[in-house]
């Protein structure tokens, strides 16, 4: 398609003279952004087999982990899962194995394993990453700069919640105080409650202190993500995550405001 003829087109629906320029630039434009602008999604690709509630393997071989969410382990070798996991791994499995699905990436191409991020569409557009969230067998689970579909991840996850579906009825899944954490030694992804009592700031990151022994800790990387971290002094809040015992102290680290919720 030459300059001439786009010109006589322009032409022809009456569009003045001098701006037929700018017509013309902004048409250049888009044509080149269209060649140059990064492409998120490749081609389909078919699932071959499930691992668990958030992991799958491409026909070529690829492991792809889902992006925002994380599934309960399913036990290996002798290993026990984690209670949900199984009926998780399932549920995925119905959904989407041997069918071909859309991949969509977001800012990290690969997470620390070299398994693929991504987020999965079935060929209707069903976005299974949501879905999942939807029918209660994951938790929100969002790792920056990985930021896509947030919003719709957390408001997914609330209405599994308040609805009691898949593991939001079991009881690993309760809301459970701080000094009942400590007093089981339990090292698993929990929910925990309490009050910040106090607020230490570090050249590294800040301590929310939850207890005298127990800490929220925000690496000072994931600052920008918060809108102020002074807001959470003297708040009673609920946080989810992986509690971890190193010393004397209990500490669990929140990489993003998702998993720090206000209690009623």
């Amino acid at each position: 398609m030459g300059i001439d003829y786009i010109n006589k087109k322009i032409r022809k629906v009456a569009v003045k003279p001098r701006y037929v320029n700018y017509l013309l630039a902004i048409i250049f434009s888009l044509v080149f952004l269209n060649a140059f602008w990064p492409v998120y999604a490749e081609p389909l690709e078919s699932i071959v087999k499930v691992i668990d509630g958030d992991t799958v393997i491409l026909s070529n071989g690829d492991k792809v982990r889902l992006l925002g969410i994380n599934a309960p382990e399913v036990g290996y070798n002798g290993s026990v899962s984690d209670e949900g996991g199984v009926k998780a791994k399932t549920f995925l499995k119905n959904l989407i194995l041997n069918k071909r699905v859309q991949i969509e990436r977001d800012v990290e191409l690969e997470d620390r394993y070299g398994r693929r991020l991504a987020h999965l569409f079935l060929e209707n557009g069903l976005h299974i990453n949501l879905e999942i969230l939807r029918q209660g067998y994951a938790t929100v689970a969002i790792h920056p700069p990985n930021l896509k579909y947030v919003d719709n991840f957390i408001r997914a996850q609330s209405v599994a919640e308040e609805r009691g579906l898949g593991i939001w009825s079991l009881d690993a899944y309760e809301v459970r105080n701080v000094a009942l954490i400590k007093a089981r030694q339990s090292g698993q992804w929990g929910r925990i409650s309490g009050k910040v009592g106090g607020l230490t700031r570090l050249q590294k990151g800040a301590k929310l202190w939850l207890d005298d022994d127990f800490y929220v800790w925000i690496s000072r990387k994931n600052f920008p993500y918060f809108q102020s971290i002074e807001n959470y002094r003297g708040r009673d809040i609920e946080v989810r995550g992986w509690p971890k015992k190193r010393g004397r102290y209990w500490s669990i680290n929140v990489i993003h405001p998702s998993q720090i919720l206000d209690q009623p």
